[in-house]
């Protein structure tokens, strides 16, 4: 196969089109033009395209993986699901998520812990629905069991809760004691707070 011709592209400076025998066959980045050394002229194998094509799915898949986590911090289930719906290859996801491994730049636990320090500090949410929430975000049963026991006090999950219950106070005005309780294990138990701790809550405020 002939490369008969290389330009680049006049949207996207990195990118360059590859052409082979007189026709466009595919766009790759300069990356992957500098690596292997590709030039106009040269004859290129099947074996030695496919390694071409390969390696600039790589660079994409990095490509993509960088622009998502410039936003925040991700979990590497959201990145392999990001990089799918690209249509990057199961072989080339692994290879993009062991080199962001090596970065440093995906940390599942530490996911877990901004999670879990964040609801601490702006919206209320007991074990259960913290589990629920890191569950939705693809973090494993161990590291998000592990996370909430090192990072969520019973204090703090306490603290939680009674922000849950002097939002919900003002609604409780002029009803029946037992309708009120009803009322706030209701709102704690939504939030995902457990049986213990509503019971706790109820007898302290509402006894």
């Amino acid at each position: 196969m002939l490369i008969t011709k290389i330009e680049k592209q006049k949207k996207n400076n990195k990118r360059y089109n590859l052409y082979i025998a007189g026709e466009f066959y595919c766009g790759l980045y300069d990356d992957t033009i500098l690596k292997f050394g590709i030039a106009s002229g040269d004859e290129l194998t099947e074996e030695k395209l496919n390694q071409i094509l390969e390696f600039d799915e790589y660079i994409y898949g990095k490509k993509i993986s960088f622009d998502y986590l410039s936003y925040r911090i991700r979990t590497i289930a959201e990145i392999k699901k990001k990089l799918k719906s690209k249509d990057i290859s199961p072989v080339i996801i692994d290879k993009v998520i062991h080199h962001l491994n090596e970065l440093g730049l995906i940390n599942d636990e530490e996911f877990a812990k901004l999670l879990i320090t964040e609801k601490i500090k702006n919206k209320p949410a007991g074990k259960r629905l913290l589990q629920q929430k890191l569950f939705e975000k693809g973090i494993s049963k161990q590291v998000s069991e592990s996370a909430i026991e090192k990072y969520l006090t019973e204090a703090d999950e306490k603290k939680m809760a009674i922000k849950v219950y002097e939002k919900l106070k003002p609604k409780l005005k002029g009803l029946e004691k037992q309708n009120a309780k009803q009322k706030i294990y209701e709102a704690l138990a939504r939030k995902g707070f457990d049986y213990d701790i509503i019971n706790e809550i109820i007898r302290e405020k509402a006894d």
